[in-house]
């Protein structure tokens, strides 16, 4: 099977053109393909070009050694299923989740006209993936900067944010800890499991919510993501499906590294704990270098 990883596919359901291309993202993240690929026989179409050094390098970490091709015709997306483009549009929508779930006050909005600012927020686009395009909105002004529509929800000082996959057919799940900045973009993580939280996480009763608010019950994997806040009076609380994700997403790239490398941490672009020992994962053309540290 040829792939394209389609890593426009937010932005083609923010542009309703499923036919959308926009290569911007492809230099710098493209190669998480190699990293969950399962099969030998998947090709992977492309315009960069990838040394055989590197691809030697992760062959020899144990990763599936993958064909390339700059046949750029007649693929299959991979980050995210297009085929079904309303269905797609409505599960990866952070209005359409704020429309049913609203666990921080969230507000669907639409210009900056629809918002009365009394303290400082939160703003998520419609449509993005590792938290490209969030923003810590303080007045008016940083209401211009953003692309609408969004959701503006409570600002709290956030301490864990944990993601979910769950396949609603075998109930078979993973967790992975987050490790984003202070504007909430995703800068890697690690496996966990429901022990390793500092609250109580009902899984049962969040998934019972999704699926009762699901558009129709064919749709067998969803990845949500989840936050730990602690709350003016110092005590650590849950939020739960603060978004809701129907494609690929890092998490599963952390899933996967993490089953044929062992237990440890990935990094994306945060070079404070790259040491002798971190398995560079990433090739040399990216600006943002990608590794991972097993755990000792």
């Amino acid at each position: 099977m040829k792939y394209r990883v389609n890593l426009d596919f937010d932005a083609a359901l923010a542009a309703n053109n499923p036919n959308l291309k926009n290569d911007k993202y492809l230099s710098e993240l493209e190669y998480i393909f190699f990293l969950v690929n399962d099969s030998c026989e998947n090709i992977l179409s492309t315009k960069l070009a990838y040394t055989a050094e590197y691809l030697s390098h992760l062959s020899k970490l144990g990763f599936i050694k993958s064909e390339i091709t700059n046949d750029l015709k007649e693929y299959q997306n991979w980050w995210g299923d297009l085929t079904d483009f309303d269905l797609a549009k409505t599960l990866n929508s952070k209005c359409w989740l704020a429309s049913w779930h609203r666990p921080l006050e969230d507000m669907i909005i639409r210009s900056k006209d629809d918002v009365v600012l009394n303290e400082i927020k939160f703003y998520r686009p419609d449509q993005t993936f590792s938290g490209i395009g969030n923003r810590l909105i303080q007045n008016k002004e940083d209401l211009s900067r953003v692309s609408y529509p969004g959701v503006l929800s409570k600002y709290v000082d956030v301490k864990k944010t944990f993601g979910v996959t769950y396949n609603l057919k075998t109930r078979e799940y993973y967790i992975v800890e987050n490790f984003t900045n202070s504007k909430g973009q995703f800068k890697g993580g690690r496996l966990i499991s429901l022990s390793d939280l500092d609250v109580k996480f009902n899984l049962n009763s969040t998934i019972d919510l999704i699926q009762s608010n699901l558009p129709n019950s064919e749709i067998s994997k969803i990845q949500f993501d989840n936050m730990i806040y602690e709350d003016e009076e110092g005590t650590l609380k849950l939020c739960p499906l603060v978004e809701l994700n129907y494609r690929r997403t890092m998490g599963e790239v952390i899933f996967n590294v993490t089953k044929i490398l062992g237990e440890g941490t990935l990094h994306f672009g945060d070079k404070q704990y790259l040491n002798k020992d971190s398995l560079i994962l990433s090739p040399s053309f990216v600006k943002n270098i990608c590794y991972y540290n097993r755990l000792k």
